[in-house]
């Protein structure tokens, strides 16, 4: 099989992938094992950004979302507790972001060309790239968006290097069902544990997710179910118990990069490309933003007759993507050293600052403007 191009992985960020440059006129095939996703208990937060490049690119992720309207930050520490309310209309917004399940995220999204295999090598070369797979099938594509996750294949055969740096922290995530409904309203708490976030979705359910030092995440999710749920609603009680209506997942947290994101016909997007812990729920966001950016320079480059994989094209993407992934990751790991670290300095720094954020209300639309766009 011959195509233009072709997008490795078979998550949502390999479907908008294939999606989006299927709309520029390309021949495109998405190849990754089919996966059932109706009982995925994750969520995604969209920012205003990502619903706009969705809405452009014909998906409306409204049907199936919950609308976040307030997000309340509350710390605890030398001051006792400092909270402070942020609104969609302090930013100017109709929401601060559209959380829903991952599988309606797949569910909203359309059908595309794929080929329902495991990749098993990839080998490229001047003009293409070969791809193998477990069924004994071989593509080839002028050009390879590798959406294949932390452990990409197609990223190590092009020897495009990730700089990782472990945070020293890990998190437990859970979907969960609350007591009393949240009412749009998403609050992250900073306190001596650490940081426990509920982002709502549906009218009773919510995401959490809790982050501390790595021995205190071990011994946390060692206790029977019914222990930690009523550990978590002692530290959060706003919207009543917290019951778990999913599997935990726990994961070591760390911030990834790559400085050159497309060498030898291939380009890595997502997770493939850089690693953002669930801190200001920039992570699939940051995905769009890559999608976008790749399709308008292959859009460019198609209109004017020019070679899609060459490197003439690709070496126009780092100087395009790279800069707001480094600004927003930067931003992401010194939030992550302050945020997440219960010691006294710490939470003086993240008390003081709050404060100043309410007392400051251009300063406080900035900083939302800066995060939601």
């Amino acid at each position: 099989m011959l195509v233009d191009i072709a997008v490795i992985g078979n998550g949502p960020t390999a479907r908008l992938a294939a999606h989006a440059f299927c709309a520029c006129g390309e021949s495109v095939v998405m190849i990754g094992p089919d996966a059932n996703r109706s009982a995925d208990p994750r969520t995604t937060a969209l920012m205003p950004s990502s619903v706009e490049s969705l809405d452009a690119l014909g998906i409306d992720v409204r049907t199936r979302a919950t609308p976040l309207l307030d997000l309340r930050i509350e710390t605890t520490g030398p001051f006792g507790i400092v909270s402070e309310l942020f609104t969609a209309e302090d930013a100017g917004e109709d929401f601060l972001a559209q959380n829903l399940f991952i599988r309606d995220l797949m569910d909203v999204m359309p059908d595309v060309p794929q080929h329902k295999a495991t990749v098993t090598g990839v080998l490229p070369s001047a003009d293409s790239v070969r791809i193998a797979t477990d069924d004994g099938k071989t593509i080839e594509a002028r050009l390879v968006i590798a959406a294949d996750g932390l452990q990409s294949l197609a990223r190590e055969a092009a020897g495009i290097r990730m700089r990782k740096k472990p945070l020293g922290r890990s998190a437990l995530c859970v979907p969960v069902r609350l007591e009393h409904p949240h009412e749009r309203l998403c609050i992250e708490r900073y306190d001596d544990t650490g940081t426990l976030t509920l982002i709502p979705v549906a009218e009773h359910d919510a995401s959490l997710i809790t982050i501390a030092s790595p021995d205190e995440i071990a011994a946390l999710s060692a206790h029977p179910d019914e222990t930690i749920e009523r550990k978590l609603t002692r530290r959060q009680d706003t919207f009543g118990h917290i019951a778990f209506t999913g599997p935990k997942a726990v994961f070591p947290l760390a911030l990834g990069f790559t400085p050159q994101p497309a060498r030898d016909r291939i380009v890595v997007i997502g997770e493939s490309a850089h690693i953002a812990p669930p801190i200001a729920a920039q992570g699939w966001n940051m995905s769009v933003r890559d999608i976008m950016t790749l399709r308008s320079l292959l859009t460019e480059a198609a209109t004017k007759g020019e070679d899609i994989g060459s490197q003439q094209v690709l070496g126009a993407y780092a100087p395009r993507r790279q800069p707001d992934v480094a600004g927003r990751l930067s931003a992401i790991g010194a939030l992550a050293g302050v945020a997440t670290r219960p010691s006294g300095p710490q939470k003086l720094i993240r008390q003081a600052g709050l404060a100043a954020i309410g007392r400051f209300s251009g300063l406080k639309r900035g900083l939302m403007r800066a995060g939601l766009r």
